[in-house]
């Protein structure tokens, strides 16, 4: 009995041990597509099958380099937070863009995290919690730890180089989405 009790409490201590965070950890679906669940990294876009939309779209899109050049000291001392879907067209669209002007930008790839998630709104290790993540992709700006802006499905002037200008210059944006 005794050490069937220990036994039971070294499987309980074992099973409660978190093991390392898995990066670009791909889904497959039972419908034969695949998707990317919980943290990815840029390198989750050049592997297949998201590597077709993210190309095309990064590619295609046309940045506006003075408006970036408006923005671009400001934004590097903020920190930004993504949510998205690799199944989601919106998020499809507006990420590859985002990292287009983000490089353009010379944003610090460290200082941005991206969590892809399901059909649910849940990533792997649950990150969305307690952000809000209602519409895909959401892309949150953070000044001194402190959220002070929001991009939500899509830009809100049309332009997602102009929504960030109005984030970094603390003009307060309201998303395109109706509440529920």
């Amino acid at each position: 009995m005794r050490k069937s009790i220990i036994f039971s409490l070294f499987l309980i201590f074992l099973l409660g041990c978190e093991g390392p965070y898995i990066f670009n950890r791909t889904v497959h679906l039972k419908d034969g597509n695949k998707m990317l669940l919980g943290g990815v990294d840029r390198q989750a876009f050049s592997q297949n099958p998201f590597n077709e939309w993210f190309a095309m779209e990064y590619d295609a899109y046309e940045t506006n380099s003075a408006m970036i050049k408006d923005f671009r000291g400001k934004l590097k001392r903020m920190r930004i937070e993504v949510f998205l879907g690799t199944w989601n067209e919106a998020s499809k669209k507006e990420y590859p863009r985002l990292l287009k002007i983000l490089d353009e930008a010379k944003f610090p790839e460290q200082r941005m995290v991206t969590y892809a998630v399901n059909e649910n709104l849940r990533s792997f290790y649950s990150e969305e919690n307690g952000k809000d993540v209602r519409f895909l992709p959401t892309i949150i700006f953070y000044r001194g730890g402190k959220e002070v802006g929001r991009i939500v499905e899509s830009p809100v002037s049309g332009s997602l180089e102009e929504d960030i200008l109005m984030i970094v210059n603390d003009i307060p944006l309201t998303p395109n989405y109706e509440e529920d």
